[in-house]
């Protein structure tokens, strides 16, 4: 009796055992269909490296564009292209003395630049609630900067997490809205510092007063 009963319990622990591994394999299968949707959905959004190349050409002999967009997309955009960035900052030069380290925003460590954007003080002017655009700020980026953003977006719609690469995807596309508004063949400076806004919003006919 007592082997008919370890028999029967091994064929349970057996039978367990299988169905955990079936178990793990259809989750598994799940998870990598999952992934690959989205990759494709990342790969669909993504523009052809040659058209993205072309953007980037036509970016890097840009003077400067005045860049009108919420502190919030800038940080988004501006962390990912520099490394560190917080909404309050103005300014993003390295500091040169401990003075400088102390007096800067936030701790030391954020104060380290993977890449020196060279954004000194004036490039950021923060447009305040006395506008009537609160929230709101104009950037002053150069032809550097503007390829620096492109390039980490660009990248960023080919991420495996679906909100990352929904929202690099729209940045993307509006700085590459004003880059095919560039044209390369033109006399120089006759558009020096135009503005550009990033601030999509509702027809006028759904607002309510």
């Amino acid at each position: 009796m007592f082997k008919a009963w370890r028999e029967e319990y091994r064929a349970n622990q057996a039978v367990k055992r299988q169905i955990e591994l079936e178990r793990w394999q259809q989750e598994k299968q799940w998870r990598e269909d999952d992934r690959a949707a989205r990759l494709k959905i990342a790969a669909d959004n993504a523009p052809a490296l040659a058209e993205h190349n072309g953007h980037m050409k036509t970016a890097a002999g840009v003077s400067y564009l005045t860049l009108i967009c919420h502190e919030d997309t800038w940080t988004f955009m501006a962390q990912r292209a520099f490394g560190q960035w917080e909404p309050a900052w103005t300014q993003s030069t390295k500091p040169t003395s401990m003075a400088q380290i102390h007096e800067a925003p936030g701790s030391v460590d954020s104060t380290r630049f993977t890449v020196d954007p060279n954004l000194p003080p004036g490039r950021i002017r923060k447009l305040g609630a006395a506008s009537g655009r609160s929230g709101l700020q104009e950037v002053l980026l150069s032809g550097h900067n503007l390829t620096q953003l492109l390039g980490v977006l660009y990248e960023g719609i080919k991420e495996d997490d679906a909100a990352a690469s929904a929202r690099c995807s729209r940045l993307y596309n509006k700085l590459a809205d004003f880059v095919e508004l560039v044209d390369p063949d033109a006399e120089a400076g006759q558009t020096t510092g135009v503005s550009f806004r990033i601030d999509d919003s509702l027809d006028a006919a759904h607002v309510t007063q």
